[in-house]
């Protein structure tokens, strides 16, 4: 078997567990706990594989082909993959998808090394919802993963994603429930001005939106729990205010203008009087930078808070370094960078 013959098989396998978790839900949501996780660990270790078979072999063991292609071998565990994946394949996970798919996985291992006790048929419907809640959000990030970041390694498989995600999203009943409880509350505090979105994960009007711009802040819902870095700018064209989410690309709802990176970039940086004095200065530091977890080139910029945000990835830093090699700020350790360059340097 080759190692395009392995991947394949890992993938297949990852899908296979997750229409069955979803199929165990109602009646043995234990099971189902344990077939979700399973699948969100091989769809990472199959992204491991793909850039090279010894990334799935753990570090406590020698790597061994022979012995890896019979099946003979420790894996890594969720914490090494995140770890490997950033550092070596350079498309690591964002601290949201990670605490995601780190919540599934504690589940996991309290069902596979303790149990749950569902005493009466309230206890067992509120475990059910828990559930629920934690796989649509994990499952938001991976398919983000699969379909986006990692579209290049998955794309053969597109058609079991988008059937994965309307199976999915009949699990909506469940989260009902949590929605009408929390809706008189969150109509009461629309007329406080507190604005509400959608969120992307259940679908319900129910993440809360800050009122300030300029400013990164994290958007929760209050049904399933996602929390999404959110940023709120006035659109360059109409002056409306525009709620961007996880990227620097959206849409004004008002003139419909198309916002990219750089109409971010202008509106979060800080073109202050006291920093336009800094740079006549020469203080570099007020320059735009690179950002190393998205590749954003001249994304990154300081704003009137004193801090770095990429304005692609919404990542947020508190100070750049410069490239040994190429002579430009970046994120990220460039400790070696004389040696081995950085994400930019050709």
């Amino acid at each position: 078997m080759n190692k395009e013959e392995m991947f394949s098989r890992l993938v297949e396998n990852a899908f296979d567990f997750l229409f069955k978790a979803i199929s165990e839900i109602e009646n043995q949501p234990q099971y189902s706990v344990i077939h979700f996780y399973a699948a969100v660990e091989l769809f990472v270790k199959a992204r491991l594989m793909k850039e090279h078979w010894i990334l799935v072999v753990s570090q406590r063991q020698e790597a061994d082909w022979d012995k890896f292609i019979a099946g003979d071998f420790q894996s890594v565990t969720l914490t090494e993959a995140a770890r490997r994946l950033k550092k070596i394949v350079r498309s690591g996970f964002s601290k949201a998808e990670f605490d995601a798919l780190k919540e599934v996985a504690n589940d996991r291992n309290k069902m596979v090394h303790f149990f749950h006790a569902a005493h009466t048929e309230e206890e067992s419907s509120k475990f059910k919802c828990d559930i629920v809640k934690k796989q649509l959000k994990a499952w938001f990030f991976l398919h983000l993963l699969l379909t986006s970041r990692w579209e290049g390694e998955f794309s053969p498989w597109s058609e079991k994603t988008t059937e994965l995600g309307k199976k999915l999203r009949k699990l909506h009943e469940y989260l009902q429930v949590i929605f009408d409880h929390l809706k008189p509350q969150i109509e009461a505090n629309k007329k406080k001005d507190i604005r509400y979105g959608e969120c992307p994960s259940c679908g319900f009007e129910s993440q809360e939106l800050s009122q300030d711009k300029k400013t990164i802040y994290e958007a929760k819902c209050l049904v399933c729990g996602l929390v999404e870095r959110s940023l709120n700018i006035q659109c360059p064209k109409c002056g409306e205010i525009v709620t961007l989410k996880e990227e620097g690309f959206g849409q004004c709802q008002s003139c419909g203008k198309h916002l990219e990176p750089e109409d971010v970039a202008g509106a979060l940086i800080d073109d202050s009087v006291a920093a336009h004095i800094a740079v006549m200065d020469g203080d570099d530091s007020r320059h735009e930078g690179n950002c190393s977890d998205c590749d954003g080139y001249y994304t990154v910029v300081r704003t009137e808070n004193d801090e770095w945000i990429c304005a692609s990835c919404f990542g947020i830093f508190k100070s750049l370094q410069e490239c040994e090699w190429f002579n430009e700020l970046n994120t990220g350790d460039m400790e070696y960078s004389y040696f081995t360059g950085c994400n930019f340097c050709d």
